[in-house]
């Protein structure tokens, strides 16, 4: 695990406004807290080791190590990480579709998870989509429905991992971010965790909107009342409640974490099954199988007509491909022009060369 104490995590992440809001450092020490999307020390302390430095995905991220430890290979794809299964999916669940964001995977996944007895519990982002979400352990059905929908904010959702972990040895699912599931690798690197998260499920995430998002919404009062939001590809960010109300995106990027902007991930390549947009047909979801156990629980899913799949789109693989890297070579641009929030990373020569050189395949 990576070592350093709460001064390094202070320096390096909190005072550099680097935080990405993952919750995972939370819960492992008292004098970590946080203010709706904002961690801080309430207090000092003293240690020069802690778990709150070790957990954190932006005190150091390693990739090529990430990639061996995780999915036990070298990297396939420069841009998607290494994966299994390419695939569109949607819920066959009436209730889901109702309450979920494009084709509902990710709640059937975790409805499944908890039903078929995979886990016994599920860490969830709960709350609407334009007031300050909160992490939820869902451990029934009903409880992952009402946590339905996409939130664009930075929720800690990871706040209840470090208590699930102390109080007892049950299995749960986690569903959370690109940063958080980095977070739960540094977590799941001590041996004792090694076993206890059965499903981890990554949500795609390019940016994502600090406090004042809710602040802007708030002074905007017709969009107080929205039940969804939904970023499409062109078009602004629109907000639904029966009748739409769409603004333009430039208004909404103010509010995007700084720390987003020198993330390399945005599909959670280290999940065991990632899920995000199709950009292309509302009704699916992109399904990305990356780990054994990932492939796993979807055939169950499949298997139990909780979950319909069908093979990605040949001709729509280079523009999730494409949406990708120009994410991943902004970032290795700021790399290159010495920006302070890119030191965390440590990306091999190899894997940076085939990033600005096309995405040809890292073998």
């Amino acid at each position: 695990m990576k070592r350093g104490g709460p001064a390094d995590l202070e320096a390096r992440v909190l005072s550099a406004d680097l935080c990405t809001g993952c919750g995972a450092c939370l819960g492992h020490c008292p004098y970590l807290k946080t203010l709706g999307e904002r961690v801080a020390f309430v207090h000092p302390c003293s240690l020069t080791e802690g778990r709150c430095f070790a957990v954190c995905p932006r005190t150091s991220l390693d990739p090529d190590e990430l990639d061996r430890r995780v999915l036990g290979t070298p990297r396939l794809d420069v841009f998607l990480g290494s994966y299994r299964r390419l695939l569109w999916s949607r819920s066959l669940d009436a209730d889901i579709h109702g309450r979920a964001q494009y084709g509902g995977t990710t709640t059937a996944l975790t409805a499944f998870a908890l039903e078929s007895g995979t886990v016994s519990a599920a860490v969830l982002t709960g709350g609407g989509p334009t007031s300050f979400p909160q992490p939820v352990v869902a451990r029934d059905r009903d409880a992952v429905l009402a946590a339905a929908g996409t939130k664009y904010s930075a929720c800690p959702t990871l706040v209840p991992v470090a208590g699930l972990l102390r109080e007892s040895d049950e299995a749960f699912a986690v569903v959370g971010r690109p940063c958080q599931v980095a977070a739960l690798r540094n977590v799941q690197a001590n041996p004792k965790n090694a076993h206890r998260f059965a499903a981890v499920i990554g949500v795609f995430c390019f940016w994502a909107l600090a406090p004042s998002f809710y602040r802007f919404v708030a002074a905007h009062g017709v969009l107080t009342r929205a039940t969804k939001i939904d970023i499409p590809k062109e078009g602004g960010v629109v907000f639904s409640n029966g009748r739409t109300t769409t603004v333009p995106l430039d208004e909404i990027r103010p509010h995007i974490r700084p720390a987003c902007q020198t993330c390399l991930d945005p599909t959670a390549e280290w999940a065991d099954v990632s899920v995000g947009s199709t950009e292309h047909d509302s009704a699916w979801n992109t399904l990305v199988v990356r780990t054994a156990r990932g492939q796993a629980l979807v055939d169950a899913a499949v298997a139990a007509g909780a979950l319909e799949t069908r093979p990605y789109p040949p001709d729509r693989i280079p523009i999730l491909r494409a949406a990708v890297a120009g994410k991943k070579r902004r970032v290795m641009a700021a790399v290159d022009e010495g920006d302070p929030a890119t030191r965390y990373l440590s990306v091999s020569d190899d894997t940076r060369a085939a990033i600005m050189a096309g995405g040809r395949d890292v073998q």
